[in-house]
């Protein structure tokens, strides 16, 4: 009866050590899985907290893009203020990308020259800074870099925040050509609905409540919030890789990102592009341009995803 014991509890060893092992063997399959793939370099659109203060001690310039009355409550010491709306016009839809003018005046007048290392931060799920972000890369201009965490990952490295406006020395900041492989327009949207392209998706970045009750038929929906862990930061380039290729999204296709007004598309367009994604566009007319202009799809009642009440 004690050797039987003694058998029993050395298979139950056996069969513990090989379910440890399978469980390796599954881990290791998904990481490598990643690897397998064909990204292109990552970690070049955003950057953590400890490195923007690296690049800072170098001579790059931080911006905070909320509005001038947040900025003015509270901001990381030495940052000039730049609101991401004066980086947007309203016509005919709200948050639409400007022309290249705009952008040189404003960032001229902020003294910020295309040559300078720019650093952009918001206060909330890093949103506003990556559509700033995009609204730079769209004119050619790709020496930006989103701050994950914005001002709350700042403030948690122990950076001093003032309520005193900086400034720095006007400027001329020069655009280039615009970058048509960033961006798509609404007679694309439909004519990929039409005669669908393969490998090409569309991702619907708006909450699980705003999808339910309208899409642009055949997106898929995945939230914003996915790109981001709890504590408000982006996630490493390695588990955004994860997060999307579990919903078989590959660095080889062309996604395509909506919201409302695509500012939280951007922030998963900035997600994307630091992943190594290789062609990721906004659809700069968005919801609001869709749903007056063209028939909504109404999803499936069993989509599960995140929620955010978040409508920009």
């Amino acid at each position: 009866m004690k050797k039987l014991r003694n058998s029993m509890k050395g298979w139950v060893t056996v069969k513990k050590i090989i379910i440890y092992i399978l469980i390796i063997v599954m881990i290791s399959s998904i990481l490598t899985g990643c690897v397998n793939y064909d990204f292109n370099e990552t970690n070049q659109y955003i950057v953590t907290p400890k490195e923007a203060l690296n690049l800072l001690e170098e001579g790059a310039i931080l911006i905070d893009v909320e509005s001038s009355e947040d900025y003015g409550l509270v901001h990381i010491d030495g940052a000039i203020n730049i609101p991401m709306a004066s980086l947007v016009i309203n016509e005919p839809y709200n948050n639409m990308l400007p022309e290249a003018f705009q952008i040189e005046q404003v960032m001229g007048k902020a003294g910020v020259s295309e040559n300078d290392t720019i650093l952009v931060y918001d206060h909330g799920s890093n949103m506003k800074a990556a559509r700033v972000q995009w609204t730079i890369n769209m004119y050619g201009n790709f020496n930006v870099f989103v701050v994950s965490g914005g001002l709350d990952a700042l403030k948690d490295e122990k950076v001093k925040t003032s309520m005193v406006a900086s400034t720095l020395p006007l400027t001329t900041y020069q655009t280039s050509d615009k970058q048509k492989s960033l961006i798509v327009t609404l007679e694309y949207v439909k004519s990929i609905i039409n005669i669908p392209e393969d490998k090409t998706i569309i991702i619907d970045t708006r909450s699980v409540e705003e999808f339910m009750e309208g899409t642009i038929p055949g997106a898929c929906n995945i939230e914003y919030t996915w790109n981001n862990y709890g504590s408000g930061q982006y996630k490493s380039s390695r588990d955004i890789q994860i997060t999307y290729l579990d919903k078989d999204i590959t660095p080889d296709m062309k996604i395509i990102v909506f919201c409302k007004t695509s500012i939280r598309a951007a922030q998963t367009y900035t997600a994307l592009k630091d992943a190594g994604y290789k062609d990721v566009r906004v659809y700069d007319g968005a919801w609001l341009e869709f749903v007056e202009k063209e028939t909504p799809q109404v999803p499936a009642d069993d989509i599960v995803s995140p929620s955010s009440n978040d409508a920009s």
